[in-house]
């Protein structure tokens, strides 16, 4: 089996996902994104760092929502992979009432008690009123804002992230052009644009509601549970799933807030506006870095809970050099073409152009920093490193703010800038050596914190998709069990891939497609995991048309047969009894 056809299947469900994912989020930070040019250009740079400075209340919520999101996904992924869809459905309920009713709370809290957060995030009286008017009604928001972005993450995991991604598309579709109706057209300027990203969620909302609720591959549903020990320990376990991860934001909350005070009262309202730029600009690569690591997340989480390391790893690391490519494309464009990001907000004087531009040439810098630091993060929470997530969580977002403030004493603006690009080197130089670390107090038996020895498995293949192929992986397979179980289970093994095999093909006449299989040792029994994107074929069903012969005879030799859908893809299990007479 070569390399390229051993992972032929994860690199296509990965792909699959990462185009949706990365229109996902880039969707989901557009909002702001479009809301600062549209205010740099209707209204003038000088109005721009409203934004910015509101940054640290949507950090606020987007802890709350990516808490429930990726804990509540991530649980309810590895629900569908054991087949417990029950236990599925109350976390995907859970979540998504949870996360509504705090966003109904953020949006009271924010409205009751906005004549003290506002000076609390903004110190400077010249921006201080445009900030007071976005605020007020961005909050208000603020339900639809946690339910859209929460439930698209269920949405990634359940096999209809292009829905989400289109719900979320025309969210900002939406908001883009009532920006224009409204802060040109209409004449509400900032008030204007908090405006157009209400009316903009209420319709991704709305559209996401009706196509899930009519989607065939749709998996999750609301389901009412009476039990409330039940519901408060799901709760729980969905909340310490996604808070090491989540818990970025409310470092980088204390993060910005720290940043925007001492880039205010060490370099004013241009340097302000400088960073709303770099902040803004810059955010078109975390919408890759994120979008990468959300593809890569629920893959590796539910094929680390399977024991496929080596599959785990691969998708890790063809993540990495998305990561790396993505950063060094985007410095070269703000390095080189520093012009063609800055003309974005307008027309700007040559004197700000030239301090926007050297600016933006030194905070370029960061970029590999973050899109490492952030694909290790939601990394090590997928394979359940939840104290090594949370301490890297920490380190990278506080970070940055604890070089800026002595180094600030020192050089002033310059020093600022350096903390903010010397705080994400560290980070990933860290990382490296947790991982190289680990490498060598293991002796070589870890990679990436994971397994490489990997025991229990006594077998695995990928085939494609055609009787002669399945045939003669069946035949070679004998040989392999036999040495190890016996005959009489090896020959049980052998006619159940098959009959299976043979069944999906039957499905899938005609189809350039893989099957991946893997053969486990559980002692008692031998389990088999069979996967492939392909029609389903279950062999629990009586629905098929071709191959319901083959469902029987498994149904008959098997001592349990499970099957399900998990990240789309079709996944059957079965187990099978060893015979003691052919144990050796």
């Amino acid at each position: 089996m070569t390399k390229e056809l051993k992972f032929n299947l994860i690199t296509r469900k990965y792909k699959e996902l990462f185009l949706p994912n990365i229109t996902i989020t880039m969707a989901n930070n557009l909002a702001a994104f479009v809301d600062t040019i549209m205010i740099s250009l209707f209204l003038g740079v000088s109005r721009m760092p409203t934004i910015q400075l509101c940054f640290p209340v949507l950090a606020f919520m987007n802890f709350f929502q990516t808490m429930f999101g990726i804990g509540g996904s991530l649980l309810a992924a590895n629900a569908q992979a054991d087949y417990k869809k029950d236990k599925g459905n109350r976390i995907f309920t859970i979540s998504i009432c949870a996360v509504f009713g705090i966003g109904c709370l953020g949006a009271l809290a924010g409205t009751l008690f906005r004549f003290w957060i506002i000076p609390l995030i903004c110190s400077n009286p010249d921006l201080i009123n445009d900030v007071s008017d976005y605020f007020s009604i961005l909050v208000l928001g603020f339900p639809l804002m946690c339910f859209l972005v929460t439930i698209s993450y269920f949405l990634r995991v359940d096999g209809c992230a292009k829905l989400a991604s289109s719900s979320i598309l025309i969210s900002n579709a939406v908001n883009l052009s009532m920006d224009c109706f409204l802060i040109k057209g209409m004449g509400l300027g900032i008030k204007g644009a908090a405006l157009a990203t209400i009316i903009g969620y209420i319709c991704g909302v709305t559209y996401l509601v009706i196509g899930y609720m009519r989607h065939p591959k749709r998996k999750f549903r609301f389901t009412l549970c009476s039990e409330p020990n039940t519901i408060w320990k799901e709760f729980k376990e969905i909340c310490s799933k996604g808070e090491s991860t989540a818990s970025v934001w409310l470092y980088l909350l204390v993060n910005v807030q720290v940043l925007n005070t001492l880039i205010l009262n060490y370099g004013g309202t241009l340097a302000m506006q400088a960073y709303s730029i770099c902040k803004n600009s810059l955010s078109l690569g975390n919408i890759f870095f994120l979008g990468t690591a959300q593809t890569m997340q629920p893959i590796v989480g539910v094929y680390t809970h399977r024991g496929d390391y080596e599959r785990a790893r691969y998708i890790l690391k063809y993540s990495i050099r998305l990561i790396f490519t993505t950063a060094l494309i985007l410095i070269l464009i703000f390095t080189v073409f520093p012009q063609f990001v800055i003309c974005m907000y307008g027309n700007i004087e040559a004197q700000s152009t030239r301090y926007f531009r050297s600016v933006l040439h030194i905070y370029s810098l960061a970029l590999p920093g973050v899109g490492f630091s952030l694909l290790m993060n939601y990394y090590f929470q997928s394979i359940d490193k939840k104290k090594l997530s949370k301490l890297l969580t920490a380190f990278e977002a506080l970070l940055p703010a604890v070089l800026a403030c002595p180094l600030a004493l020192l050089l002033g603006m310059n020093g600022v800038w350096s903390g903010l690009v010397g705080g994400e080197f560290i980070s990933m130089i860290l990382i490296f050596m947790i991982l190289v670390r680990d490498r060598l107090v293991s002796k070589g038996k870890r990679s990436f914190l994971q397994p490489v020895d990997q025991s229990h498995l006594v077998y695995e293949f990928t085939v494609k998709m055609n009787i002669p192929e399945t045939v003669k992986i069946s035949e070679k397979i004998h040989g392999y069990m036999e040495s190890l179980v016996g005959s009489k289970t090896a020959m049980i093994v052998c006619l159940a891939l098959e009959e299976m095999l043979t069944g999906i093909v039957m499905e899938n006449i005609g189809k350039n497609d893989v099957i991946d299989v893997r053969i486990r040792d559980e002692r008692d029994e031998i389990v088999i995991l069979i996967q492939d994107m392909g029609v389903g074929f279950n062999p629990l069903s009586h629905n098929s048309n071709h191959s319901f012969d083959n469902a029987e005879v498994l149904q008959k030799i098997a001592s349990d047969i499970k099957y399900d859908l998990s990240l789309g893809m079709n996944v059957t299990t079965i187990c099978l009894a060893k015979h003691n007479n052919s144990i050796k």
